[in-house]
């Protein structure tokens, strides 16, 4: 599975609406994610792809561009 994709699945299950993402959305700005929300994102995203993020990494991203990225260079090969 492609990490947009999984992504996309993770956003859903926390009840964050994924219509329209696209890499250069803004995770706070038009998102909506808060930071509370960033750190539900990156425990299940290590518990669905058996990886670790560094939570103050993760929280510093900007994009979703940004978070596909972290997760391609937490082992992931990128996709967008």
């Amino acid at each position: 599975m492609e990490i947009r994709e999984t992504l996309v699945e993770v956003f859903r299950e926390l009840k964050i609406d994924p219509t329209g993402i696209e890499p250069d959305s803004r995770l706070r700005e038009d998102l909506e994610i808060d930071s509370t929300e960033m750190v539900e994102i990156a425990v299940a995203l290590e518990k669905r792809l058996s990886i670790s993020i560094d939570t103050d990494d993760f929280l510093a991203l900007k994009t979703f561009g940004d978070m596909m990225w972290h997760v391609a260079a937490a082992g992931l090969p990128a996709s967008s």
